[in-house]
């Protein structure tokens, strides 16, 4: 026997395959979140897997080479269908056999009616929501993939449509800014006259969608309307001139400044309020059910023109009690709409 002694190398082939193996799991969940060039490729693997300076590089001397070996053994043992364009980025367009989702049919009707939900939408966000999507459907297996397409019969979601969209540069900027800090934006004011447009600086603190239109809820710090500044306003994001809208430096407090409360007070008739299921549109609402089936609903709000919009879809089987001001704005509402309707006028 030879007085020499044979140290294998370090890990050994087996170590060398688990981590090959690894890097190549890897490069596919890499791949799945978008399409990079080798360079990126073998950055973030080395970012994953080599946490610490004493840890032995995940790839080889060469690893271009080996990136390149990685990418041939997931097309030939997985058929993943990955793409180098012609900008030199690996693209992932297909997992083939190495689907890493599958989900129990409950679920894929779910994903379907999400599908049908987002696919053309006026829904915030809808866009991203339909690309992450599809980003579930392409992890899925093939058969699974085909059960999506099958005409499903689900919940419709019924809500008009607007005739201008809003533009995602919008909607991404307000997001950022929501609560942090003040924004400024010309906006199309039906206060205003004619296709004229205001300038706002406001304190935005809230978006959301009501009825087909995406709203800001915003303090408004000042605008080209007298009586708007230092109130809250609702704006429509659609009616937000796209380019004007701005990031200003100026932060916001961490407490929103005071905002109106009122109590209202409504009674529902019978014919809307007789089966006891009525619908409690606003913050801390409550119903009283009277004996000949009307109803008397309580509530607190904030911004009396949402509430005349809300409660005018009762027609004459709602009455206002109280605020006062709302009482008011309704009252004022009827008597244009029976002028409305008494003219002959087309």
């Amino acid at each position: 026997m030879s007085d020499s002694i044979h140290t294998p190398r370090r890990g050994g082939t087996k170590r060398d395959s688990w981590r090959t193996f690894h890097r190549r799991l890897f490069l596919v969940r890499r791949l799945v979140r978008g399409a990079a060039d080798a360079a990126t490729l073998i950055a973030d693997t080395r970012a994953f897997f080599n946490a610490s300076g004493d840890v032995e590089d995940i790839y080889p001397g060469d690893a271009r080479a080996a990136l390149r070996h990685d990418m041939a053994a997931l097309r030939d043992e997985f058929e993943c269908a990955i793409d180098l364009g012609p900008d030199r980025r690996y693209a992932l367009n297909d997992l083939g056999r190495l689907a890493l989702l599958d989900m129990p049919d409950a679920d894929l009707e779910a994903l379907a009616f999400l599908i049908s939900t987002f696919g053309e939408s006026a829904l915030p966000n809808a866009g991203r929501v339909d690309a992450l999507l599809d980003r579930m459907v392409a992890l899925l297996p093939a058969d699974r993939r085909a059960h999506l397409r099958r005409p499903t019969r689900d919940v419709r979601l019924d809500y008009p449509q607007p005739s201008r969209d809003t533009a995602d540069r919008t909607l991404d900027l307000i997001r950022r800014a929501v609560c942090h800090q003040e924004i400024c934006f010309a906006y199309r004011s039906s206060y205003a006259q004619g296709d004229a447009v205001v300038q706002h600086r406001v304190a935005p603190y809230e978006i959301f969608f009501r009825d087909g239109h995406t709203y800001l809820e915003a303090f408004c710090l000042a605008c080209g309307i007298p009586d708007l500044a230092r109130s809250y306003v609702i704006y429509r994001l659609d009616r937000i001139i796209e380019d004007s809208l701005e990031l200003l430096p100026d932060r916001l407090p961490p407490v929103w400044p005071n905002h109106p409360r009122y109590q209202l007070r409504y009674v529902l008739a019978a014919p809307v309020a007789r089966q006891r299921d009525i619908a409690l549109w606003f913050p801390e609402g409550a119903a009283v059910f009277r004996d000949d089936g009307s109803a008397v609903v309580t509530a607190q709000v904030s911004d009396l023109w949402q509430a005349r919009q809300i409660l005018l879809r009762y027609r004459e089987h709602c009455r206002v009690l109280e605020p006062p001001e709302l009482v008011a704005m309704l009252r004022e509402s009827v008597q244009l709409m029976g002028a409305c309707y008494a003219s002959e006028e087309v």
